[in-house]
């Protein structure tokens, strides 16, 4: 049904993710995201503020455990950030927690 639809896309700052049509729109205009951008950014929509470990979110995206010279989660969030970030060296969405990880913040570090 067209509701259970409109409950699963997420909306942050001028985005909209919606998980069916595996699109991202800002302000109504289309973002392009690799699909590996677009289930990253999924996870951080499913948990917001909370740390996400580096070696989760390589579980959840890869689907095994982690080397621990495996820099793709990094690689991912630094593309991300240069499409979602109004400025991508001082991201407000997606914050490194230096050490431990990543967290995703949808209110933009209230608006900071």
């Amino acid at each position: 049904p067209a509701s259970d639809r409109s409950t699963r896309i997420r909306t942050f700052g001028p985005f909209r993710l919606d998980p069916d049509s595996r699109s991202l729109t800002r302000e109504g205009e289309p973002v392009s995201l690799t699909s590996g951008e677009f289930e990253l950014l999924q996870v951080f929509l499913e948990h917001p503020r909370q740390l996400l470990h580096r070696d989760r979110l390589l579980a959840r995206l890869k689907g095994y455990d982690r080397d621990p010279f495996d820099r793709s989660v990094d690689v991912r969030v630094t593309r991300l950030r240069k499409k979602i970030e109004p400025e991508p060296s001082e991201p407000v969405y997606i914050r490194t927690v230096w050490g431990k990880g990543y967290l995703f913040d949808p209110e933009g570090a209230a608006g900071s």
